[in-house]
């Protein structure tokens, strides 16, 4: 039984792949947590879209009652905003001066304290995106993500995002997927890229 799924890598389209899986967890009535760890609703394209999904909780789509029942969706902007904070509205680094804020390591902690909520509720599909990159900086301790995590239990899975993970995550992990960037066309692009 699938428990924990890894998307990696260096590349693009590792929140967009947790954004395919959540559309079709969705659309088969299931309830799903997503995590924002590094982002806010509003510098973010997904998050208009990301409400209205959530305004639809607990619909029918079918023509009967109890037919085809849309999931519910819980979102969190919590975590780190790097997005447009940088010098000139760059990306803020973590290795920058000034890149971790005390009020990051709180915010994180915070987004860290809606996926043990998540997991301890039974929710089928838990996001944490980018929660591996903030652990990896050290915004959030390991062994607080391990307390986290331990509150899963089947048949919820644990979706986490970011570069790289630990290797007792890499072990647990029942799917692992790594983004390759081979070509990359600049900056990003509003409404496909952020």
């Amino acid at each position: 039984m699938e428990s924990i799924r890894l998307y990696l890598g260096t590349a693009c389209g590792k929140s967009t792949a947790t954004f395919g899986l959540l559309m079709r967890a969705l659309s088969t009535g299931k309830n799903v947590t997503l995590v924002f760890f590094d982002k806010r609703e509003e510098n973010s394209s997904e998050g208009r879209a990301m409400q209205l999904l959530a305004s639809h909780a607990g619909e029918t789509a079918g023509e009967k009652a109890g037919e085809n029942e849309f999931g519910k969706l819980n979102i969190h902007y919590t975590g780190v905003n790097r997005i447009g904070t940088g010098p000139g509205g760059s990306f803020r680094l973590y290795s920058a001066p000034n890149g971790i804020l005390p009020e990051d390591k709180t915010a994180a902690q915070e987004g860290l304290d809606f996926i043990a909520e998540a997991l301890k509720r039974g929710d089928d599909i838990v996001i944490g995106d980018e929660l591996l990159d903030v652990a990896r900086v050290g915004l959030v301790e390991w062994d607080k993500v391990k307390e986290a995590f331990a509150h899963r239990k089947d048949p919820s899975v644990l979706v986490l995002t970011g570069r790289k993970a630990p290797d007792w995550l890499m072990s647990q992990a029942t799917t692992i997927s790594v983004t390759t960037q081979l070509k990359h066309h600049g900056r990003a692009i509003e409404g496909m890229d952020c």
